[in-house]
Parts: structure tokens; sequence; C-alpha cells
């Protein structure tokens, strides 16, 4: 009897879509549902999959936005059948044999999507291994979403199951068992699979799909060059490790796999544009002798004057790329000009600045000790050296790393950093590493170096406000803003005055003179001040003062104006205006946010919260919830599926409640 007469009276059979491993896959209509199904007759026989219903029910009753769901298990004439939903679009190998153009903003978000996917499936109990994750395994959504179609539910039931294997996808671990025999003898721990099988099947999946190369087996290397240069350091570097032989190297999970991806966006100059902060506000102090660029000083006399020059003209326009903010371009320059002269050290001090710009203080220290203090052709003993140090002490400071920022001031000192700014910061670190005396002494020193009236008042507010002494420091703050005509400074110490208000809890006072702040100073000063800005605002608001929120709301506004925009601007905004009613407007940033940063649980959280705030200004005989409901199980999936080894979230369990009321109420 053919399959179609089988499934007569409940399916009607339209096509045979394929035939592997795993099975023969068909597409079907579900009569009663009347809906579009696939049903895969699976290659086993075993007896467990026949008689175990309770893992059949497991498996029914998996609900996840990026997996099909598994609508029946049927046994006929012996043989075992699963129903699928059936899901429409391409295939990401469809997409590569019609030669589709990868992105890296696309390869991040479905990387996230299927390391999702993958962590609810090896969160079950017992842990469902997926064990065949390939190009033609993963589908395309019109809505531009992936789905992992056909998981191999026969390993899930029988874990001494192995169907098969694809070349140039699977695990070492997976073609050993399957095929390789001659491999055991070498490689003996290899004698069975877990969901460390399918990381490395997702990194040898994404390594395809951003370098439009496949590996013919685990045993050839990836082409790490190309993959870095068409996608990203950050990138290559999760492939490289999900690809890992030995699985003990690799993501000890899907989700940290998951917070990878998620974190290339952070660490790879290709997306800063879309993630740029505030040049820190103590920034504007580095820099010093800011138009030193390689002419004899550097001690490159045999280099050919052709490659100076281009050198030259390279760090020339990586300098005015950071100060510009253009800090994806400013990378790709640094890159091309330490390629001319990888000793010379001007590009990498720009390279480091542009890191301490952003904030992005971890990053500026481990470039400084390992892509300088640590490379054999940089003169480490050379003036600018002491340049350096500076942004490396001053970025432990910014950690609040006091020791070590004391040290690297010290390194500084060693090679001739004479600055009185200088000595002014280490003054500074001194305080708050407890060397108040010293401190003291240091700031003597300073001064007899030239260190100017403003500063100096600057610096002693500093260490009062390292012992608590705020009424001093608050005065010291004072007479700096009043008598300092260099804007990086008044700025530094309008926040410095803003956090001893908020010390002394004068909230309203510490609003006021952020406000003061952000109309004083030029706008490529004011990051941090718009930043205290809005968050004083927002507690003021919820103290009760609501007028508050509209401030914030245009402080936020400026902050995305001036391209300093962060996941957490969006999100303030979004709360700010459905605070004030403006339902429509905290939507279209929910958009916005999906198109820059990708889907997450706390975007579909909002949408929910917003789609209750839209019932309730209707009648209840009015009232329809049913795109709340939708938006609350995306949000309670995705929430569940990055849960493992975060924070909870009391506004999920908040939201968790109102569904509960709103199906209690009969809305559902």
């Amino acid at each position: 009897m053919s399959v179609a007469e089988q499934f007569s009276d409940t399916y009607i059979i339209r096509e045979k879509l394929g035939e592997g491993s795993g099975g023969i896959v068909y597409r079907a209509y579900h009569k009663r549902l009347k809906k579009e199904v696939v049903i895969k007759q699976m290659r086993t026989r075993s007896v467990s999959v026949l008689v175990n219903r309770q893992e059949v029910d497991i498996l029914k009753n998996l609900h996840h936005s990026y997996l099909p769901q598994v609508l029946d298990f049927l046994t006929v004439d012996g043989e075992v059948y699963t129903v699928m939903s059936y899901i429409p679009g391409k295939s990401l190998q469809q997409l590569l044999k019609d030669g589709y153009h990868f992105t890296q903003n696309e390869l991040i978000k479905w990387g996230m999507q299927l390391c999702s996917a993958l962590n609810y499936l090896h969160s079950q109990k017992p842990p469902i291994i997926h064990s065949d994750i390939k190009p033609a395994n993963i589908m395309l959504t019109p809505e531009g979403n992936i789905c992992l179609i056909d998981f191999n539910i026969s390993f899930f039931m029988d874990e001494n199951t192995v169907l098969g294997y694809t070349d140039g996808y699977t695990s070492p671990e997976q073609y050993i068992i399957a095929l390789d025999s001659e491999s055991v003898h070498s490689l003996p721990q290899y004698s069975s699979i877990d969901e460390k099988t399918d990381i490395y099947s997702v990194g040898a999946t994404f390594y395809h799909l951003a370098s439009g190369k496949k590996t013919e087996s685990y045993r050839d290397p990836i082409d790490r060059e190309l993959l870095a240069e068409k996608m990203g350091e950050a990138f290559a570097k999760v492939i490289e490790k999900a690809m890992q032989i030995d699985p003990e190297d690799r993501f000890d999970s899907a989700f940290d796999m998951f917070q990878a991806f998620k974190q290339i966006t952070k660490q790879d100059a290709r997306y800063e544009a879309l993630l740029r902060r505030q040049r820190g506000i103590r920034a504007g102090l580095v820099l010093l002798t800011a138009g030193f660029i390689v002419l004899g000083g550097f001690g490159i006399h045999t280099i050919k004057a052709e490659k100076t020059k281009a050198y030259n003209e390279l760090v020339s326009r990586q300098k005015k790329q950071r100060q510009d903010g253009e800090y994806e371009k400013e990378e790709d320059t640094y890159k091309k000009a330490v390629k001319i002269l990888p000793g010379a050290l001007e590009s990498y001090y720009q390279n480091a600045y542009a890191l301490y710009e952003q904030q992005k203080y971890k990053e500026c220290i481990e470039f400084i000790d390992y892509d300088i203090l640590e490379n054999e052709k940089v003169d480490t003993l050379k003036k600018r050296m002491a340049d350096i140090y500076y942004l490396k002490a001053e970025s432990h400071f910014q950690l609040g790393e006091y020791e070590k920022s004391v040290n690297a001031y010290e390194q500084l000192f060693k090679l001739g950093g004479y600055d009185s700014g200088y000595y002014r910061d280490y003054a500074v670190a001194l305080a708050y590493n407890g060397s108040v005396n010293k401190a003291k002494e240091v700031l003597d020193e300073a001064a007899e170096y030239g260190l100017k009236e403003d500063s100096l008042y600057y610096a002693k507010g500093e260490i009062s406000k390292s012992l608590n002494e705020l009424a001093g420091a608050a005065n010291d703050f004072q007479q700096c803003i009043s008598l300092s005509d260099d804007m990086a400074l008044k700025s530094r110490a309008y926040v410095m005055l803003s956090e001893i208000y908020k010390m002394q809890g004068q909230d309203v006072r510490q609003r006021d003179i952020l406000a003061e702040a952000r109309a004083a100073v030029p706008a490529k000063y004011r990051m941090l001040i718009l930043e205290r800005l809005a968050q004083a605002d927002i507690e003021l608001a919820e103290a009760g003062q609501s007028g508050y929120r509209a401030e914030a709301t245009d402080v936020l506004n400026e902050v995305v104006s001036l391209g300093w925009e962060t996941y957490d601007t969006y999100d303030n905004l979004v709360i700010l205006h459905e605070k004030q009613g403006e339902i429509g407007e905290a939507e279209r940033l929910l958009e916005t946010m999906i198109q820059l940063y990708g889907e997450d649980y706390n975007i579909y959280k909002r949408y929910a919260f917003l789609q209750v705030d839209r019932q309730e200004l209707k009648d209840n005989n009015a009232r329809d919830y049913k795109a709340f409901a939708g938006y609350f199980e995306k949000a309670r999936q995705l929430y569940y599926a990055q849960l493992k080894g975060n924070d909870t979230d009391a506004e999920m369990q908040l939201l968790e409640n109102v569904y509960a009321q709103v199906k209690a109420g009969g809305w559902l």
C-alpha cells in the first residue's frame, strides 16, 4: 500500500519533498486542521521508538519560534512517521545555490535564532540532539527568520541511534561513529554524541554561509583569514571556536554560542556605527601631540620613502576618521596601515584611542596588552608609548581597577611622560586607590609642571570625593567649572558635581546641574551628561514628578540625533512613550529596534504591554487580546531560551500574571 493510501483518511499527500539518511519526506494537507504539513517516514524500527509514548508527548509539546511544531507521531505497518507543520520559504542551501550574498547582520541574527532553538531542544529532559544541522535543514521564512527543520527525533527516542553524516557539516565524533572506523583507534574518546555535536555543525554551516566555502570534512582547516576578511575578526572567532575538533574546546552550550553571536556587534568594528557611544568624557584630555605622525622620529629610516608616505597618509586619514566618530572606517584604515609598517606605533595609538573614546575600556586594555606590548615588531621604548600607557591607565580607572591604573601610570612616567595632565590624573588614581598623601604630593609636583588652576581644582575635587568630603569636593568642582575654558574638563567637572548631589540625596539639584551642563558645553562633550540627565529625569518621574518624562524623552532623542544611541536608549524611549500614552510612537521605536538589533524577548515583552494598553482604552465588549497573546507567547519562548546563566526579569513575571488575568477574564 502506498503512503498516500495509508494516510488518505486524514492527509492528502501533495508531493515527495526529498529523501536522505534520516528518511523520506512528503508534503501533505491535513484535512481536519486544514493546513499544510510535512510527513517524514523515519529510517528506524527501534522498539523504543514504537512504544515510548511519554517521549512522544514531549515532542508534541515542543513550541519554539524557530522550530516546526510536531503534530503527530504514527506507526503504520511497522513504519514510523512524524507529522510536523510545513514551513514555507527557501532553505539556506537553495540560497547558496542561487548565489545569494549573506551579510554579517543576517548571519548574526540567524545564528542567534538557531542557537536559541538548539538551547531549547538541548534543555529538554532528555536533551534532543538535532544531529543533522546544515543549510538544507534551515529554512528562511517569508518574514526573514529561520526555522530549523528535520531534527533527528529517532536520536531523542533512542540515544544509540546515529543515522548518518553530511560531509562538511558533521562533527568529528558523529562522523567517526557513523563511518570512519579507522579514526576510532586514533580518537577513542569519540564514542557518543551530545549537544556539542550540534554546536560544531552550526559553526560549519555558518562558515559555509559566510565564506562561500564548504569544508570537505572535519580534517580540513577553515580559511580563517578569508572568514575574518569577509565577516570580521569577532565573527571568525565564534566560528573557529564552534568548529574545534575536541568537543571540550567548543562552546559549553548553545546558549553560550548565542551569547557569542550577540556580542559580535559590540566587538567588531564593522557594526560599531550601530552602537556608537560617547567618546569617553575623559577622552578629550588624551589628545596630546596630536599631529605626531611617523617621520624620522620612529626610527624607521630604512623603509622606502613611498612606504612611509603611504603609511603617513593612512594614519592621517585614520586620525580624522576617529575624530569624526567613523569608527568602522578607522578600524579598516588601521588594518591597512599596520600592514605597511607593522612596527610603527602611531596607527596602534589611534586605534587604541578609538576604543577608549567608545568607552570600550576592556577592549582597549586587551588591544594594548596583546597587539602592542606583546608585539615583537613594535619598539615599546618609544616616547609615544607614554601616551599609550595613559590610555591603559585611564581605561583601568574607568573600570574601577585603581591599583592597575596606578601601575600603568608608573610605567608611563618611566617612559618620560611628564605632561601635567598625566600627573593630575595619576593623583586622582592614587586617591581612589587609598594613597591620599601620595596623591597630594603628586598634585604639588603637577603644579610645578604647569598644571593650570582649573585642573588643580578638578583634581582636588576628585581627591576630596574619594575621601567622602562631599561639601569640599562640590566647591572644588564648581571652581573648576567657573574657571575652565577646556570643555572636556568642564564636562567632567559637571558630571562629578552631579554625582555629589546624587550622593547627598539632592535629586532635583542633580538634574538641574546636568541641565545646566547640557546647555554649557558643545555637543561633542555631552554624551555622559545626556545619559545622566535622562536617568535623573526618569528617576524623578518615577518618584511622582511625571513632568520630567518629557525632558527625558527630549534628551534621549538628542542622543539618537547625535549618533550615540544604544539598545538601552531605544528601550527607555519606548517605556517613556508608553507612560505618556504615545503607543504608536512606542511601537515605531520597537520596529526600529528589531531592524537594528534583531529580535529578542524584551522587544516582544514591550509589544505585549503596549497591546494591553491599547485594549484598556476600549470598552470591555470591544477588546481583542489576540495580538497580545501572540506577542506574549513569542516573548515567553525567547525569554526562557536565553534564561540559562542570565538574571530573571521581574517584568516577565508581571506579563505572565497579566496573561493569566486576561485568560481568566474570558478574553482568550
